[in-house]
């Protein structure tokens, strides 16, 4: 993309006269109007040498106060995305909806509901489904629109990459499962019940499963925007709350977001591989931890690139919005630079 076809680009900052609240007892950070001036560089020549129509980055603080915003191009908060495997970290919430009401236990043998997997052995639990450790094999049985119960009945019935418990291999089919779990607890198609249990109580408005209602892809299937995706960021922020409503409780958060996989040598992972990072939880990847192994960072990096992230250090959460189709190799590396970068200006 030549410079006299590149995307314009945009910024917005709070202004400094809205930075400092009035009471005595807590004061927010002022940032410079410089701060941002590298993670917004980093912006434009990634969505530049990607040839993308556009890109965006948001920051916000606990307040709700948005930090700072940079949009190049036609992507702003209300365009749609593919967001591929960012998919994961919003059915992992959503099936952590029924551990809450305790329908369903992470530990539990999930051929109680779907009696498919009878045969597994050892047994499948839902944790070792949302952290990858199931050795439920990837399969394209989605393909063409397969239904997706239809799916999961190929996937119950194929041999397993390895005995559940043993290792970690992230993929894609353990989260076709754990939809049709969801399915099959919440009484109705996946993209009803997310909207019933997720979506709707967070007011994401504008996210959609294409293929909906037999044939939604809990794994990599959401379009959603970023302005409905910081939504549910701003939840896990906020241990669950959202709006008055207590969404997920404290410990589901901290499920979620604590890296459960520790156990295990992910080293050799092929996922892990691009993304650099050897921790996962339940639907995420845990970006950075302190010395005492509690998460401080935790993102749902997806393999077209968009990169929604919470620092709980800062208090902030933050997301890369771009859709690209070059491939995760590519795309998650190039957005988690954006990234890295946002989140070292806001600690500054």
């Amino acid at each position: 993309m030549s410079d006299s076809t590149a995307p314009v680009a945009t910024s917005i900052s709070v202004p400094n006269s809205t930075l400092a609240v009035t009471t005595t007892t807590n004061v927010r950070k002022v940032f410079g109007p410089d701060t941002f001036d590298s993670t917004d560089a980093l912006l434009e020549a990634r969505v530049r040498s990607a040839g993308l129509s556009g890109g965006m980055i948001r920051i916000a603080a606990a307040d709700g106060v948005v930090i700072h915003e940079h949009t190049v191009g036609d992507v702003s908060g209300t365009t749609a995305l593919s967001v591929a495997s960012s998919t994961k970290w919003l059915t992992a919430a959503t099936l952590m909806t029924f551990v809450d009401r305790g329908v369903i236990g992470l530990d539990d043998d999930i051929s109680r509901w779907l009696p498919e997997f009878s045969a597994s052995d050892p047994p499948i639990t839902a944790r070792q489904l949302l952290d990858h450790t199931s050795g439920v094999h990837d399969n394209p049985c989605q393909d063409n629109g397969t239904p997706l119960a239809t799916c999961v009945s190929t996937l119950a019935s194929s041999p397993r990459e390895f005995p559940a418990g043993s290792r970690f291999s992230y993929g894609n089919a353990p989260f076709l499962v754990v939809g049709r779990l969801i399915e099959v607890l919440g009484n109705a198609d996946f993209a009803t019940v997310v909207r019933r249990q997720l979506t709707g109580p967070l007011g994401m408005d504008n996210a959609t499963w294409p293929g909906a209602p037999n044939a939604a892809n809990p794994a990599f299937g959401l379009r959603v925007t970023v302005d409905d995706y910081g939504k549910f960021l701003d939840m896990i922020l906020h241990q669950g709350s959202a709006n008055g409503t207590q969404v997920l409780s404290p410990d589901a958060v901290r499920q979620i977001i604590t890296d459960q996989v520790s156990a295990y040598d992910t080293s050799h992972d092929y996922s892990v591989g691009i993304t650099k990072i050897p921790r996962y939880g339940l639907g995420c990847w845990v970006d950075v931890q302190d010395p005492d192994r509690t998460t401080v960072v935790v993102s749902g990096n997806g393999g077209k690139g968009l990169y929604p992230w919470v620092d709980f250090a800062t208090q902030t959460w933050g997301i890369v919005g771009v859709q690209d189709e070059r491939g995760a190799q590519v795309a998650v590396p190039a957005s988690q630079t954006v990234e890295i970068e946002a989140r070292t200006a806001v600690a500054r």
